[in-house]
């Protein structure tokens, strides 16, 4: 029966229905004229268009009324012929009343979905805020402190080398807590992407110089440096997520990251014998990526052998980039721009 409260089972709600239908119908005829079992019909019709739906609901609403009509005028009244309109009468307002019982049960339980839902989606956005916003804050606070340093050296070459990897963890910090908190929810249709082509090499190149263990990650850059039209905050982001991600699996283990071109798009491959990642992990980079159109796989190599994140993103190609000096958007909030 726990299962009735959700639509799993649609195939048992049915039986039990029919069941009470039934069993109501029997004990309708069987008992004294007097004795009016009507509004047990309702139990029928509530299961059916709670589990099932409203058509459902509505055909236990017809069968429980003609039941029970039938039962009046064929089993009950003596002289038929004086009371058939009465209880045909009788028998479409029950239609009446159980058939919209059915309707209301299926918007409770429909209403009930959506905030079912919806409060899973705040969850899972607290899960990526919890996962997500200590990495960057922990890099600027890295940065920080070699930022004063290099000051305290007076070294102006190490001085403006600290300023792009900074400016880039403000931005992550800045995108998690103020976009991801305006949506109110997970979804990637509700943040905002300034697409332009970039060049997928930079971004990676990017992503791995802003790690705190820069010295344990390994990029092998495509010769033909691959353009993709994407956000490069974001696309950044969604990489030195998984690059982190598998930075705090083990204190030792090397990362990789691969780029290379494939068709139509580019690829971002990023792995480690560190563990495999779990889908909580991955959640972030897998919306930021869906966002830009993209897709992404998690593929598990074994115990000894890790597991390997791919990033697909589509190529900014000539077609592309004229679509979107016409003023073409993209279909999850996206702008455009020329590079």
């Amino acid at each position: 029966m726990r299962r009735l409260f959700g639509r799993a089972d649609p195939g048992s709600a049915f039986l039990i229905a029919t069941a009470i239908v039934a069993a109501v119908g029997a004990l309708d005829y069987a008992l004294p004229a007097d004795v009016d079992l009507g509004e047990f019909y309702m139990l029928a019709v509530i299961v059916g268009a709670w589990a099932i739906g409203w058509r459902t609901g509505l055909l236990f609403a017809v069968a429980g009324a003609s039941l029970e009509l039938a039962a009046d005028v064929l089993f009950r009244v003596p002289a038929p012929s004086a009371v058939p309109g009465i209880a045909l009468w009788n028998g479409l307002s029950d239609v009446g009343v159980l058939g919209a019982i059915a309707i209301i049960t299926d918007r409770l339980y429909r209403a009930r979905r959506r905030w079912i839902d919806v409060d899973a989606e705040q969850r899972s956005l607290l899960r990526v805020l919890d996962r997500e916003l200590p990495r960057p804050l922990r890099a600027i606070g890295w940065f920080a402190r070699t930022f004063e340093e290099a000051v305290d050296r007076a070294s102006i070459d190490a001085v403006k080398a600290q300023f792009g990897p900074l400016r880039h963890h403000i931005r992550d910090a800045t995108f998690l807590v103020m976009d991801l908190l305006a949506v109110g929810h997970l979804q990637s249709a509700g943040i905002h992407f300034e697409l332009r082509p970039v060049s997928l090499n930079a971004l990676v190149t990017d992503a791995a110089d802003e790690t705190l263990y820069r010295m344990r990650v390994f990029p092998s850059l495509s010769g033909d440096d691959p353009v993709v039209l994407a956000d490069a905050d974001r696309i950044r982001h969604a990489v030195a997520s998984i690059i982190g991600r598998y930075l705090e699996l083990s204190t030792y283990e090397p990362v990789t990251v691969l780029t290379r071109a494939s068709g139509d798009e580019a690829v971002v491959e990023i792995g480690s014998a560190a563990g495999s990642l779990e889908p909580a992990d991955v959640e972030l980079t897998d919306m930021l990526v869906k966002g830009h159109g993209g897709r992404m796989y998690v593929v598990a190599r074994g115990p000894e052998r890790g597991s390997l994140v791919s990033i697909y993103l589509p190529r900014a190609t000539a077609a592309i980039e004229r679509a979107a000096t016409d003023g073409s958007n993209g279909g999850h909030g996206a702008t455009v721009q020329e590079g």
